[in-house]
């Protein structure tokens, strides 16, 4: 008789699954990609009980506040979402993932992270990927959130955001948390560098894709308008993330001038943007 309702019982998850796959499915829109991707290095090789890691992420969440907790029901929703999937790593089958900074030309690893790595065994892949268009950014809340739990009952190490390519020791990633626990914020999710190929030099972002947007990138510039093009491109990309509809073109006041961004073509790296000086009649 056992084994009868056990049938039954998968029966009916399965049903559920299947709708749940046909709903998010049927509203995919085509070229829309949604991802947002940590790992949490460690030397655990099982994840932590669901309802462990539950009660560690919402009423025993070290980084509520009273009356504000970090995790509520909007947020708790993704934890039966099929778009996050978390998975455990182990290094003995993929050693190249414990050195991002070798293929991730922007990862600068301090010298204690790399010991760290070099000691760690396995790693936590957390990830969340929508082609749905995004009603709201409430996996930027729920995503650090749950690394941090994952990090604190597995014992992790290190933590490395692979979207935006930067790498934290596990106890700087929980402090920040500890500053400020709400995460649905621009800067907590995206930064913009300095780079430089066979072209010239430019600023380009790092992020923008956990909103579902190409990574942004300057048009050629002279290095000496580093700090210039960097403190735009911030700006644009902050922007976005909050009015991530709007099209421009985008008007900046930087040193007492006006500044005009525009978005060009589309080519691998991202998307091009223009940036003149508007010309101001006194």
């Amino acid at each position: 008789m056992i084994w009868v309702w056990a049938v039954v019982i998968v029966t009916i998850g399965s049903v559920v699954g299947l709708l749940a796959w046909r709903a998010f499915a049927g509203r995919r829109e085509a070229g829309f990609l949604s991802l947002t991707e940590y790992w949490v290095f460690t030397n655990e090789r099982k994840l932590p009980e669901q309802t462990e890691l539950m009660d560690r992420l919402i009423s025993s969440n070290p980084h509520n506040k009273p009356g504000r907790p970090c995790i509520g029901a909007r947020e708790g929703l993704l934890f039966t979402d099929v778009r996050v999937h978390t998975a455990v790593a182990l290094k003995e089958k993929n050693p190249t993932f414990f050195r991002p900074d070798l293929f991730e030309e922007d990862v600068e690893p301090t010298k204690e992270i790399l010991s760290r790595l070099a000691s760690c065994s396995s790693l936590v892949k957390v990830r969340y990927a929508s082609e749905a268009r995004l009603k709201d950014l409430r996996h930027l809340q729920f995503l650090p959130h749950l690394v941090d739990a994952l990090s604190e009952k597995m014992e992790g190490r290190v933590v490395f955001d692979h979207v935006s390519e930067k790498l934290w020791l596990a106890e700087e990633f929980r402090e920040m948390l500890e500053k400020q626990g709400n995460c649905e914020r621009p800067e907590f999710h995206l930064r913009v560098g300095w780079k430089s190929d066979e072209e010239g030099s430019y600023a380009r972002t790092f992020g923008l894709r956990k909103i579902g947007m190409s990574e942004l990138r300057t048009d050629p510039q002279e290095d000496d308008r580093e700090v210039l093009m960097v403190g735009l491109l911030t700006r644009l990309a902050f922007h976005l993330f909050r009015n991530p509809e709007d099209e421009g073109p985008f008007e900046f006041d930087e040193y007492g001038d006006v500044f005009v961004l525009a978005f060009g073509n589309r080519d691998a790296m991202g998307r091009r943007v223009s940036v003149t000086r508007r010309m101001v009649v006194s």
